[in-house]
């Protein structure tokens, strides 16, 4: 029996190794690394593994150690002890040192042909994994934590019990093929970019859980646009005080992302963009037009504003980058500045006034950033700038090239950063289809340039978008960045599934496609994409009866696809093993982008049946069957109100996993407007009925807002 018992095991031991080798030949890492070998074997993780710091940097390398623990325990069950040790374990273990700590690892990694010389890149790394030990070394902590986070990727889950295994008392529950892997970044910034002024302002939880995930994919930056929504105490108007991030939230934020080697980076706008500050009355002298957007460059109480600012904002972040925005200036020289725009031109005006604030700066020893895209149009006057300035070119369509975004400020010899985006603002959900070849070539062609970094962007134009909808794009933009030249949409696509979700098939892209095509069925309809203004459009109007008619042929695909994908991610979300709680997002959007064709198709047919029953007022049986399709216990209208209603309880709880209540009411009160439309056209249509009833007599369709014949 114990004969029997050893074959067995060993049987399955070998099988399993077998099985093994087949997956190491289709690593799904993302980023991908630079350079990479497999090799025959595979490490076994068991209840006996352990996870080794070297002691020389044992505190500063714990948090990578942290989240290999993490990782495996949510694979395998098992939280393995984390130790500390002066030099490399002989076996059994996962072991993650800084190379000059351990002269006995340098010697290893020579043989292994791994070595890291005093040249190597300082977020870079090398993982070596046989079937005895895992090795991750780099010249830096950063490189330390990015090898963990690609280890992270390569650990497979398995379920054998003890009586199977090669030792009774210790339990195989998950695997790293072998493999030799030297990495590091191409580009030196790596970043996310967003929006917390126009809507959601997140909180402090929440901020922290995005500085992980992105860290999770070596994203290095993570910067928060900001309009008004810091507590300034020299400025107590600017700011709501529900709605603003405070000096102690920041100083908590910068320290937990150290941890992670996140930089935070600041955007307080300096120019355009202001309108939450100058609309206060107080301010209004500073406005270009009275209570506008532009903060005007003519008034010498604007540069004062500007140091007040930065005096208690800049200190708070002690990273060596500081964005002062000053995109889309669209007011300067219609108000304050027009006459001297008209002496010397807007471009000057505008580059002067980039130029003052770049003063303001320089005791704070700060590399200022400044969205490139007025400047780029002046390109003979970018020699009014300081040199050690960095312009940040901005787009968000699908372009084949970048360049002519790019070329000037290179030509200036003025460094860059390009800002592709997730294209989330104003949309039920973000446009994937356009992102992915955006970010593809924007980050490609700001290598080309030599930029030094990547700003992702997500923005909330109309204050309704959810960070959670955009971690496929953010991640990719990880993935362009940190990998050479133009990366591959669909081998991120083929991989997305394992990186983000641990999941090994292609479920959760699949729906994440199937909502995507929402925009190119609308768009088929002349209709743009599936924005959030077409879900809140009223159909009983004569306008928005014309768009309903013009969607039609759209909505039967639109609504399948969202089905498809809900029923997926309903049946499915088990198999998402991280990041499990961004599916919510996704099953609110499959709803609303349902509810959107359903309104589309509801409005069509609710329109046709009134007609009918007005056409035909005769035959009183006709009436009734009509006008009940529109409006009865189960009837079209009830419908619409009642999904209505549905998504609002969901959005406002998606809302406070993310953010403040701050701001939320301006949502949830399009959702009370649109169900209470729907309630009061159940109640006109029943009115005509008990008309119809006394009187035999309908109102008009046009009267009852009913315009589709």
């Amino acid at each position: 029996m114990i004969v029997r018992q050893k074959t067995l095991a060993a049987s399955v031991l070998l099988l399993f190794i077998a099985c093994e080798r087949g997956a190491a030949q289709d690593l799904k890492l993302v980023p991908e690394p630079k350079q990479i070998q497999k090799h025959e074997g595979t490490f076994i993780i068991t209840s006996k593994t352990r996870i080794v710091i070297n002691a020389g940097h044992a505190d500063d390398d714990r948090t990578a150690a942290e989240t290999l623990s993490e990782e495996i325990e949510a694979a395998t069950g098992l939280k393995l002890k984390i130790s500390t040790a002066r030099s490399m374990p002989k076996s059994g273990a996962i072991y993650l040192a800084r190379v000059g700590d351990d002269k006995h690892l340098a010697a290893t990694l020579e043989t292994s042909k791994l070595a890291i010389d005093d040249k190597f890149n300082d977020e870079g790394y090398v993982l070596d994994s046989n079937k005895d030990r895992i090795i991750i070394a780099a010249r830096t902590g950063a490189g330390v934590f990015y090898g963990a986070q690609t280890l992270r990727q390569l650990i497979v889950r398995h379920g054998f019990s003890a009586e199977y295994s090669q030792v009774k008392s210790e339990v195989i529950t998950g695997s790293v093929p072998s493999v030799a892997i030297k990495d590091w970044p191409t580009m030196r910034w790596r970043g996310v970019h967003d929006d917390i002024s126009r809507g959601p302002v997140p909180t402090l939880d929440y901020m922290k859980k995005q500085i992980r995930t992105c860290a999770a994919y070596k994203l290095n930056l993570f910067s928060l646009y900001i309009e008004h929504v810091f507590d300034y105490q020299s400025h107590p108007l600017i700011g709501p005080k529900e709605g603003s991030l405070t000096a102690a939230e920041i100083k908590g934020l910068v320290d937990y992302a150290k941890r992670y080697y996140v930089t935070i980076l600041p955007e307080q706008q300096a120019f355009g963009h202001l309108h939450h500050v100058l609309k206060n009355e107080m301010y209004t002298d500073l406005a270009e037009t009275p209570h506008g957007h532009v903060l005007a460059p003519v008034n010498e109480k604007s540069y004062e504003l500007i140091k007040d600012l930065y005096a208690e904002l800049v200190p708070l972040f002690p990273g060596p980058l500081f964005h002062i925005g000053s995109d889309e200036t669209f007011e300067l020289g219609q108000g304050q500045s027009k006459d001297r725009v008209k002496e010397v031109g807007l471009g000057k005006i505008y580059l002067e006034h980039l130029k003052r604030v770049a003063e303001i700066m320089k005791p704070y020893n700060k590399r200022l950033m400044f969205w490139g895209d007025v400047a780029m149009h002046y390109p003979e006057l970018l020699q009014i700038l300081p040199k050690d300035v960095i312009a940040v070119a901005w787009g968000y369509g699908p372009a084949q090239s970048f360049d002519n975004m790019l070329k000037p400020y290179k030509d200036a010899g003025l460094d860059l950063f390009v800002a592709p985006g997730a294209s989330n603002w104003n949309r039920i959900f973000p446009n994937l289809d356009t992102a992915f070849i955006n970010i593809k070539n924007f980050v490609r062609d700001g290598q080309k340039y030599g930029a030094l970094g990547m700003l992702n962007t997500t923005w909330d134009d109309d204050g309704e978008s959810l960070f959670g909808m955009t971690w496929p794009a953010i991640v990719f933009g990880a993935a362009c960045s940190w990998q050479q030249g133009e990366a591959g949409i669909e081998s991120f696509k083929a991989k997305y599934d394992w990186a983000f979700y641990r999941n090994d098939d292609n479920t959760f892209r699949d729906a994440i496609q199937e909502l995507t095509r929402s925009h190119t069925f609308m768009r088929s309809a002349g209709l743009g994409e599936a924005y959030d203004e077409a879900f809140w459009t009223d159909p009983f109007t004569e306008l928005g009866a014309k768009s309903a008619e013009t969607a039609a042929p759209a909505a039967h695909e639109l609504r399948l696809a969202a089905e498809r994908a809900l029923a997926s991610l309903y049946s499915n979300r088990g198999r998402a093993r991280a990041n499990a709680d961004t599916l919510d997002y996704l099953i609110f959007a499959a709803l609303r982008l349902d509810l959107l064709g359903m309104k589309i198709q509801f409005a069509n047919e609710i329109s046709k049946y009134y007609w009918d029953a007005y056409l035909n007022m005769s035959d009183g049986q006709r009436v009734r069957r009509d006008l009940n399709e529109i409006t009865s216990i189960n009837a079209r209208l009830e419908d619409l109100r009642d999904a209505t209603t549905r998504l609002r309880g969901m959005y406002s709880e998606l809302w406070l996993k993310e953010n403040r209540p701050y701001w939320l009411g301006n949502v949830l009160v399009r959702y009370d407007n649109l169900a209470s439309l729907l309630q009061s056209k159940i109640q006109s249509v029943q009115a005509a009925e008990q008309q119809y009833r006394q009187q035999q007599f309908l109102p008009t369709p046009q009267q009852m807002g009913f315009f589709i014949r």
